[in-house]
């Protein structure tokens, strides 16, 4: 769905996958690649890290400080957003959602603008 959307001409479809994991990654590589090859595509990746495992592969995959690449591929822009879901235990909900969701309008608008498509303007009801 999320390549079909490639092709639109307006800012119209956007997709989210929502992970929730333990941590454990089995292809580290192949993730990478996979994340790489998304990051054409109007989507963005959220994961939610559960327990209490060693979360480096995922705050690497974030890419905060810099695009993602492996190999002579890089990734078009940051579509990932990491949250251990351990440091919000003790604080109010809207606080892991605020988390969860901070970087997904910096990537979306950053996907529609990249590929010159405006919003759609509907009339009201």
């Amino acid at each position: 769905m999320a390549r079909e959307a490639l092709h639109q001409q307006q800012a119209k479809d956007y997709y989210i996958l929502l992970l929730i994991t333990d941590g454990i990654l089995t292809d580290m590589d192949q993730t990478i690649h996979m994340i790489i090859e998304a990051s054409e595509l109007p989507m963005s990746i959220i994961i939610v890290g559960v327990g209490n495992a060693d979360f480096d592969d995922m705050e690497r995959l974030d890419a905060d400080d810099s695009l993602l690449s492996i190999g002579s591929r890089k990734a078009k822009r940051d579509i990932v957003q990491f949250v251990p879901f351990r440091d919000f235990k003790n604080v109010p909900p809207h606080k892991l959602a605020s988390a969860v969701l901070e970087e997904l309008p910096h990537q979306l608008s950053g996907f529609y603008n990249a590929h010159h498509l405006s919003p759609i303007h509907e009339p009201p009801p």
